[in-house]
């Protein structure tokens, strides 16, 4: 029951932001508000992180980013490992936010 809380909760996230991204060039379908305020080292990362003050060491926003990032990265060793045809568009564009996202988490912005 609480991992079901916990997936509407990150659906709802997900809504939320691109709802509210100023431009949906900056964000995908499947990024959280607090992973995008991470990403973009934006002023709303410490006031999410100051209301789920519990989740410290690293705080919620890097944690909800990480795991979009290791979400990213499963879907696509899926995707290889059914030998899905990646040269179709929406593989590439997932395959590119994936490969930038890993890029950022490496330090290599």
């Amino acid at each position: 029951m609480m991992q079901r809380v916990a997936m509407i909760g990150s659906a709802l996230s997900q809504l939320i932001n691109v709802m509210t991204a100023r431009d949906l060039k900056e964000t995908g379908p499947n990024e959280s508000v607090s992973a995008r305020m991470h990403r973009q080292r934006r002023k709303g990362e410490r006031i999410i992180d100051a209301v789920f003050f519990w989740q410290c060491n690293p705080g919620h926003c890097e944690r909800a980013f990480q795991s979009d990032v290791t979400d990213a990265v499963a879907l696509l060793a899926e995707v290889e490992m059914r030998g899905v045809d990646m040269t179709a568009k929406r593989a590439k564009v997932r395959a590119t936010a994936a490969a930038g996202l890993v890029r950022v988490v490496e330090g290599g912005e």
